[in-house]
């Protein structure tokens, strides 16, 4: 057979010599005679004749067709061919003109190479896993294109339409790539879950050549990151554990952007399903928000360490954890619920003096501010200002009580040294005012303090927050202690100070104090119940009951003279507090309603109520997402108020009052 195609390139080469010198011979009559009579050039009708009595003769055309074609199915089962042979006669054909290759040699060798590659994909699909498929698939992609190049001098990638190209990837790629993404224990979820970035990379590179590739990986990937996301947001285990909830969703997307970066490279559609995916499911859960705002306060808080270096390294760990937080605050659309729980976090940060740094608070407010324009972080801006305020006022003030225990020499009535922080009621959570009867010398010095506020600053009001307070105590037990504890548990350890208090029961300290039964319990389970027992609750157990009674624990020992007690509460809402800070928070959104209504509709006049609705969500969307009910029902108020009325004979359009 090669004796064939070698005496064909022969016989070949030896009329291409000959007619390119009868060619020269008569140039001066191809110049002149044929132009002139538009006639055939003498090269060209040689080739005609070549091509009609040689390579298209009824014996020759298919027997050199199929012994082309042999040889390269030869080659792709891995036998040696002679290559610089079989591209001579195949440029050949090419010489001879585009339709003869065409016809003779392209569409025959496509059609083969079509049937050569089902039968491939067919053997190999079910056997291999689907990384083992695809490592041969690309193996056999760079085979065919250093083939077809060096046989037939053809480029792998050139031609639209059919081509080679096309075929192989058509049979290869194309026909299974679902089969491929779906298959169990080696498919797209397994080669995810198991982070095989090669394998990714490889079936990412594959399938972008043919239409629809990407659409499909970037389709499971979605569901299978949604699912994943899902099984976070949705586990009761998780319900529990706010701040490995949120350390869940960190880890979860720092996996798949990683897998994005690096095998699906850093395509931007791909990241776009990600971010997608996880707003669709970190608001599944009515409590991100709040579970967010937690995860944040932890870092916040810190821990405080003598050595300086320790500190420097626990506040860069704690910035790349609170960068890490506000990528999952972007992704949720109640970022009004989210700046609530913020703010009550952070006001026991401020108030307590728990914050790991100032410079690293306000660096979360700035990104904030980035995020959600300054609106959103006024009010956090102000409680900062009140507190630096508040320093420069108890400055003021004590340099005044000196004044006064040096007026009122040995017979001064004040004893206590009270430091104040005035708030300003807008800017700080609301906080329900908690009843409590303060012992006389600290209601003395509360009301100096009221006095001496008051006449600088006329016609405002001050309500005292005792349960946003603490007190430093000194106290004798074993030996002398340095205790900070909250104000409430201040005042009920005040009752013991007098050694002939003796014991007193549950209704005799909740007469005493005249606090509520909710705050009275959790102060004293935080004095007789927790780590530091400085009373004594008989009978002992870890709940407070009405029945029982409590003495000074004069047997209180502990190693550390300053130590401070932490009033008990929860670290996260109950169920019923979520509902109710919800109810709460939909009723604070009216207005803002209203007022987007009436912005949208003084601007524009007269408008479609589809178009209203649009438009109003679109405005409130980097707060909240309105309930378009919510929105409709808004409307309806607004009309009732004349700020709005129906279009006259269309009650789907809205004008506005002025």
């Amino acid at each position: 057979d090669e004796t064939f195609l070698a005496a064909l390139k022969k016989v070949w080469l030896d009329h291409k010599r000959s007619l390119l010198m009868v060619r020269d011979i008569l140039m001066y009559m191809d110049r002149t005679y044929v132009k002139q009579n538009q006639k055939k050039p003498v090269y060209e009708m040689g080739l005609a004749i070549f091509c009609q009595n040689c390579t298209r003769a009824p014996r020759v055309k298919v027997r050199l067709r199929e012994l082309l074609l042999d040889l390269i199915k030869k080659e792709r089962d891995g036998e040696k061919i002679d290559r610089d042979l079989v591209r001579s006669v195949t440029q050949m054909l090419v010489d001879m003109g585009k339709t003869v290759f065409t016809e003779d040699f392209e569409r025959p060798f496509l059609e083969s190479s079509q049937a050569y590659y089902t039968m491939w994909t067919e053997i190999r699909i079910s056997a291999c896993s689907t990384p083992e498929y695809l490592k041969n698939v690309d193996t056999r992609i760079q085979e065919e294109a250093e083939r077809v190049k060096a046989c037939l001098g053809l480029e792998y990638n050139a031609g639209d339409g059919m081509s080679i190209k096309n075929v192989v990837e058509t049979q290869m790629i194309q026909r299974h790539m679902q089969a491929l993404v779906d298959k169990e224990g080696s498919g797209l979820v397994r080669l995810l879950e198991e982070s095989r970035v090669e394998d990714l990379r490889r079936m990412y590179d594959l399938f972008s050549r043919v239409p629809d590739g990407q659409r499909i990986i970037l389709t499971k990937l979605a569901e299978h990151v949604l699912q994943k996301g899902k099984d976070i947001v949705q586990s009761s285990e998780m319900q529990g554990e706010p701040l490995q909830y949120v350390q869940n969703l960190i880890e979860l997307k720092d996996q798949y952007d990683k897998l994005i970066s690096e095998a699906f490279r850093g395509e931007k559609d791909f990241t776009n399903a990600l971010y997608k995916a996880f707003e669709t499911f970190i608001n599944l859960n009515s409590r991100s928000p709040e579970y967010i705002s937690l995860a944040m306060d932890s870092q916040l808080k810190g821990s405080k360490s003598k050595s300086g270096a320790l500190v420097a390294a626990s506040e860069e760990h704690a910035e790349l954890q609170l960068e890490r937080a506000l990528q999952m605050f972007r992704f949720l659309q109640e970022k009004d619920m989210f700046e609530k729980y913020y703010k009550q976090h952070l006001s026991k940060r401020l108030l307590g003096d728990r914050s790991q740094s100032e410079d690293m608070e306000r660096k979360v407010i700035q990104m904030l501010k980035n995020e959600c324009g300054y609106q959103f972080t006024a009010k956090l801006e102000g409680m900062f200002k009140d507190m630096n305020t508040s320093g420069d006022l108890n400055e003021r003030f004590q340099q005044h009580m000196h004044q006064m225990r040096v007026a009122d020499g040995a017979t001064s009535s004040i004893t206590v040294d009270l430091q104040v922080k005035v708030l300003t009621t807008g800017y700080w959570p609301t906080q329900p005012s908690v009843q409590c009867e303060l012992p006389p010398e600290i209601a003395n010095a509360c009301s100096i303090f009221k006095r001496f506020y008051l006449e600088q600053h006329t016609g405002r009001q001050l309500t005292w927050q005792t349960a946003m307070g603490n007190a430093d105590l000194k106290a004798r037990y074993d030996k002398h202690y340095q205790i900070n504890v909250p104000t409430l548990s201040m005042v009920v350890l005040l009752l013991f100070t007098d050694a002939s208090a003796g014991v007193m029961s549950y209704k005799d300290i909740e007469q005493s104090t005249n606090m509520q039964p909710n705050d009275l319990k959790r102060t004293l389970q935080g004095l007789a119940c927790d780590k530091f027992k400085l009373l004594v609750k008989d009978p002992k157990g870890k709940e407070v009951c009405e029945n029982d009674k409590f003495s000074f624990n004069s047997a209180f020992s502990n190693r550390m003279i300053k130590f401070k007690i932490a009033s008990i509460a929860p670290l996260r809402e109950t169920n019923d507090e979520v509902l109710a800070s919800r109810s709460k928070m939909n009723e604070d959104r009216n207005p803002q309603i209203d007022a987007a209504i009436v912005r949208v509709m003084k601007a524009r006049r007269q408008m479609n109520h589809n178009q209203l609705l649009i438009e109003v969500t679109k405005q409130l969307q980097s707060r909240f997402q309105p309930n378009p009910l919510v929105i409709k029902k808004r409307i309806e108020g607004l009309i009732d108020r004349d700020f709005l009325q129906r279009a006259t004979g269309d009650m789907n359009n809205y004008e506005y009052l002025a």
